[in-house]
């Protein structure tokens, strides 16, 4: 084998080794619960995830989204 080829063989091997290190979180980043809610913490910051369902913050976007969808729904049935 040429040296490139043990070169490349032995990065795609040390990435494959490394990259299974934080168990599908994201790197510096941890999951917090506030009241029912969930929250990413990192870096002195939390952002919402938005998964969560007993928030008022993530139901009302979710029936925007679906508001949205049958409104489109009616105007696609209505062109036919």
């Amino acid at each position: 084998m040429t040296t490139i080829k043990k070169i490349i063989l032995l990065a795609f091997i040390a990435l494959m080794v490394v990259g299974c290190d934080n168990n599908g979180k994201p790197l510096g980043y941890t999951y917090v619960v506030l009241d029912s809610c969930e929250y990413m913490a990192g870096f002195n910051q939390l952002a919402h995830k938005g998964n969560c369902s007993f928030c008022k913050e993530c139901d009302s976007i979710k029936w925007e989204k679906r508001k949205k969808e049958l409104e489109e729904f009616v105007i696609k049935l209505n062109e036919k």
